[in-house]
């Protein structure tokens, strides 16, 4: 596939409640540094957990993989704490980000992990994420689930703001499927995982140029579980150090696809077919939605 865009590039600003993509001026590269990029409640700490399984080819981690791959841009943690602590791995780096690809250094030699998921469900997890969260530091106001979820789909977006909608989360999408066709840019989807976590975690140690054996790798799909990582909340849950959240364990919630299908009304799920498909074309709102089937 060929492309007459340019080479990506870091052009836009984003700064907003949690992220200033100024901070990434002090970003130090190294030619395998590995960035997973996603929406916040699309499969951030999952993925992760995955890139650190593989890299270090150990199912039994003897750290936190989301307290060592750190959220750069974030702005709660301290600039020089985050540049120092990725600087003192001697190991293959993991950096999180939720920011558009426009907002973030690209480099040939670097890996781009993107994860996405039906932004029903993302929607539906968030919501349990700013209520188990102890320092609120998102303006989100209080909703009943349709109303909220109308707000989500009609909400306005101008590059450079916070993502507080399906516009926001289409402008990511498009950032990143744009450059597609580059051999370091790779798309994985969170239905994808749920239903073939083995076969995908091939797939994501290909993406990576990391070889493991088939015993190695089941063991590894296998401490990559959802029910795996819920039952230690200690080991993978970001923020625990900072005591970030009235309930660990309640941060791995449901995992599960299709959570809305019993409490959104139809005139909501309309509205939302009705706005998807003004921003993409079928087959993109199909593989953003259910993955690859």
């Amino acid at each position: 596939m060929t492309s007459t865009l340019p080479r990506p590039a870091k052009t836009q600003t984003y700064k907003h409640a949690l992220t200033d993509t100024d901070r990434w001026d002090a970003y130090i590269p190294r030619d395998d540094d590995v960035f997973v990029c996603t929406l916040g409640k699309n499969g951030t700490t999952w993925m992760q957990a995955i890139c650190a399984l593989l890299i270090f080819r150990e199912p039994e981690l003897d750290f936190n993989p989301a307290q060592r791959s750190p959220w750069f841009d974030v702005t709660f943690e301290p600039l020089e704490e985050v540049v120092a602590a990725l600087e003192a791995q001697t190991e293959r780096r993991v950096i999180k980000t939720h920011t558009p690809l426009d907002g973030i250094p690209y480099h040939d030699s670097c890996t781009y992990i993107t994860v996405y998921r039906d932004p029903r469900d993302a929607f539906f997890s968030m919501r349990n994420h700013v209520d188990n969260m102890k320092f609120l530091a998102l303006d989100i106001p209080e909703m009943e689930p349709d109303e909220g979820f109308r707000f989500f789909v009609d909400a306005p977006y101008t590059a450079g703001g916070a993502p507080m909608g399906l516009t926001a989360a289409v402008a990511h999408y498009d950032s990143y499927w744009n450059y597609r066709h580059l051999p370091n840019i790779h798309f994985f989807h969170y239905a994808d995982l749920k239903r073939d976590l083995r076969g995908e975690m091939a797939k994501i140690a290909q993406a990576l140029g990391i070889e493991i054996d088939d015993e190695l790798l089941s063991q590894l799909a296998q401490a990559a579980s959802f029910e795996n990582m819920k039952s230690k909340p200690e080991q993978f849950v970001p923020g625990v150090a900072r005591d970030a959240w009235h309930d660990t364990s309640r941060f791995l919630h449901k995992g599960t696809s299709g959570q809305w299908k019993d409490v959104l009304s139809q005139a909501s799920l309309d509205a939302f077919e009705a706005r998807l498909a003004e921003l993409l074309p079928p087959d993109r709102a199909h593989w953003l939605t259910h993955g690859s089937v």
